[in-house]
Order: structure tokens, then C-alpha cells, then sequence
């Protein structure tokens, strides 16, 4: 083990609602006996065995930060998470797995320089909310609205925006909030967009609140 990585069971601290935050660490097949229970999981810069996270019975949320991998093999086939988010994983190039999560409710990507194609979510029949952002070599964000049940689409920061992804966001049967968070975007860019496809706003918010779970980032009522 690299001194500048440790073991998952060594680093692992306990999180809300069941579960763990684990930084710069592997995780390896003998972590299973005791994540078997976890339901949520935020991972900074961790590695993982391929299929690992399919084997956890009750993982429903899954966030993952940062690493080198090119693929997400590691998720394949997760199929009871209905929240997954991927961000600033360099060399990340092939989101494909992507299409083997049947249960995903939310999906969050964002700063992934490497990839530049999105496979289809048509088969995402539980897919309600997607972000997106910070995808600089992306050029199309049209397989995302291939979910036929989308109903809240928040673009976030740079981004490639087709005519035709335009035309497609307008036209989608289930969409009914769209919001450009255009920061550092140049007005001329972001504007006619958001102005062509007059939705109401989707909120920006944190994922425990869509959940219906108390933010971790606000003060209770005194």
C-alpha cells in the first residue's frame, strides 16, 4: 500500500442516514462484510473492485469525487441506486455503465475534460433529475434527454448546448424544469438558450433535499 493511500476500513468515517465518507483509500472485496449494510456512500479517491458496489444490498447513494479511472466499471450494474454522482475524475473518458443503473431517480456529472459522448439513458425509466456541468469536450447533451420520464434538467457552469439539444429540451414530454447556473458562461451563450426553451426554473438545491432528507450543509431551527 502507497504511503499517500490507506485502507478503506483504516479511513472510513460514519456519515448521516447509514453511511460512510472514505477518502483516498482502496477498497478491496474483504471491505464487503462490514459496508454490506451501508446506504449511502461518498468516495474521494478511491479505488474499487469491479462490481463491488452491485453486491452492496441496501447502497441506494453513491457519490464519487476524484481518482483516474477511464470507465465506471466499478458501478456496473448497480441497479438500486437511485442517486449517483460523478465529478472531476480525471481520464474518466466512458460513462456506458451509466445505462445499467435501472433505479437512478438522480443523476449529477460535472467536470469530466475527457469525455465527449453520453450513451443513451432511454432505458433510465426512473430518471427524474439530471446536473450537468463543466464538460468541456462534450458536445451534445441529447442521450441525456432520452430519459423518457426527465423532469428537471440543471446545466451548470461551461457546457455545449446544441440547436438541437435546444429543440429537444422544448419538446420532451416529461420536462418541466430547465436552469442554466451559468457562471463564468458569457451571457450571449447561456441567455438564448434558457430564453428558447421557457420552462419554469429547476432548482438548485442539495440531493438530501429532493430526497426529502435534511440538508448536511443547513443550521437547524433554533
Amino acid at each position: 500500500m502507497s504511503a499517500k493511500w490507506s485502507w478503506a476500513r483504516d479511513v472510513a468515517e460514519p456519515a448521516d442516514y447509514n453511511g460512510f465518507y472514505i477518502k483516498r483509500a482502496a477498497i478491496v472485496d474483504e471491505d464487503f462484510e462490514w459496508l454490506e449494510l451501508a446506504e449511502r456512500l461518498t468516495l474521494s479517491n478511491v479505488t474499487l473492485p469491479a462490481g463491488f458496489i452491485s453486491r452492496l444490498p441496501r447502497l441506494w447513494w453513491l457519490n464519487v469525487a476524484g481518482g483516474s479511472g477511464e470507465t465506471l466499471e466499478a458501478v456496473a450494474g448497480a441497479t438500486r441506486l437511485r442517486y449517483f454522482a460523478v465529478n472531476q475524475v480525471r481520464g474518466l473518458r466512458d460513462l456506458s455503465a451509466l445505462v445499467s443503473l435501472q433505479s437512478l431517480q438522480y443523476l449529477s456529472i460535472y467536470g469530466l475534460a475527457q469525455v465527449t459522448t453520453l450513451p443513451s439513458l432511454a432505458g433510465l425509466t426512473a430518471l427524474e433529475r439530471v446536473e450537468i456541468g463543466q464538460m468541456r469536450s462534450l458536445q451534445s447533451i441529447g442521450p441525456l434527454l432520452d430519459a423518457p420520464r426527465l423532469r428537471e434538467l440543471l446545466l451548470i457552469r461551461k457546457l455545449s448546448v446544441s440547436q438541437s439539444d435546444v429543440e429537444r429540451i422544448g419538446l420532451h414530454p416529461s420536462l418541466a424544469y430547465f436552469e442554466w447556473f451559468a457562471e463564468d458562461v458569457p451571457d450571449h451563450v447561456w441567455v438564448p438558450v434558457v430564453e428558447a426553451v421557457r420552462l419554469p426554473r429547476a432548482r438548485v438545491l442539495y440531493p438530501e433535499e429532493w430526497f426529502g432528507l435534511a440538508s448536511p450543509y443547513r443550521k437547524p431551527d433554533a
